[in-house]
């Protein structure tokens, strides 16, 4: 257990840190369980097609697949939701930072069954939420639809020892070497693996299977494994779960036109300074920009 001069001195630091310090501000009034909350609220909300239920702040800031709402409730999931069959949570008090992915669908309804990958970010000020950025996709990637979803990766929940552990720094650091990778700003090399790496995106396994048969490192072997990382967010390090959250625009580079963009949700688990698994969630027919951030791909 740190010490509170040790949390003290890591904030001081953190504050100043180039990646992270836009996500710095502290929201002790709102602790893991109250952000969890917020989350449910929201959730709650959607199915139950109400946004008056969302306690907002004057002026909150809303997007939904990038673009501006005039208030909550009005993105394309909002009015055709029955359930959420698949819901990962994950809080960062520090930040004021809740993240909810999940899997969202209008069955049963007497129109045809459509389903949803859905990613949401809400920051918490003074237990009101100041900003809402959804993300919903309705297709598949590599042809496995999001109603195969049941069970998020329980990994993220896992509390593992302190030898294990990461510091926040270090959890956003390692984040962003992975970014560097994909942008091949960075040997693959160079960053930390774990053995046992495996990383999912939208429901598929995109390493270590027919559809792409290298590892989380291996695959970038490929020269063609290339995406421009732009208007890179620092959200969530959990250092009990090893956990560390961040969001991306994955622009497609000059080199390879094909490589389809997006903006993309990303959550790693970190565990003895090592990425052991890693989970993405966007719009797999591709999203130009955030409306978050500053510089290209915001």
């Amino acid at each position: 257990m740190r010490s509170t001069f040790t949390r003290l001195a890591l904030t001081l630091l953190f504050a100043g840190c180039g990646v992270a310090a836009r996500a710095a501000a502290p929201a002790a009034d709102c602790d893991r369980r109250c952000l969890l909350q917020q989350l449910t609220t929201y959730t709650e909300a959607l199915t139950d097609n109400e946004p008056g239920q969302i306690r907002t702040a004057p002026g909150v800031r809303v997007t939904a697949n990038g673009i501006a709402q005039s208030k909550p409730g009005q993105s394309e999931v909002w009015g055709a939701i029955r359930r959420i069959s698949y819901r990962q949570a994950l809080v960062d008090p520090e930040t004021g930072t809740a993240v909810f992915l999940g899997v969202l669908t209008n069955a049963p309804t007497r129109n045809a069954e459509r389903w949803w990958f859905y990613a949401l970010r809400l920051k918490v000020q003074g237990r009101l939420v100041t900003e809402i950025e959804e993300i919903s996709f309705d297709g598949t990637l590599g042809g496995t639809p999001a109603s195969t979803l049941r069970l998020p990766e329980r990994v993220f929940d896992v509390v593992l020892p302190a030898a294990e552990r990461s510091t926040r720094e270090q959890l956003f650091a390692i984040a962003n070497s992975y970014f560097d990778a994909v942008s091949q700003e960075k040997p693959y090399a160079q960053v930390p693996w774990h053995p046992e790496c495996q990383r999912i995106e939208l429901g598929v396994f995109t390493v270590n299977s027919a559809l792409q048969g290298g590892s989380c490192g291996g695959e970038f072997r490929n020269p063609a494994m290339k995406w421009l990382v732009r208007n890179r967010r620092f959200y969530v390090a959990d250092v009990e779960r090893g956990v560390v959250f961040a969001i991306g625009n994955f622009t497609t580079p000059p080199d390879y036109p094909n490589n389809n963009g997006s903006v993309v949700f990303e959550v790693f688990k970190v565990q003895d300074g090592l990425i052991r698994h890693i989970e993405a969630f966007f719009r797999g027919n591709g999203q130009l920009h955030s409306g978050w951030g500053e510089g290209p791909g915001s």
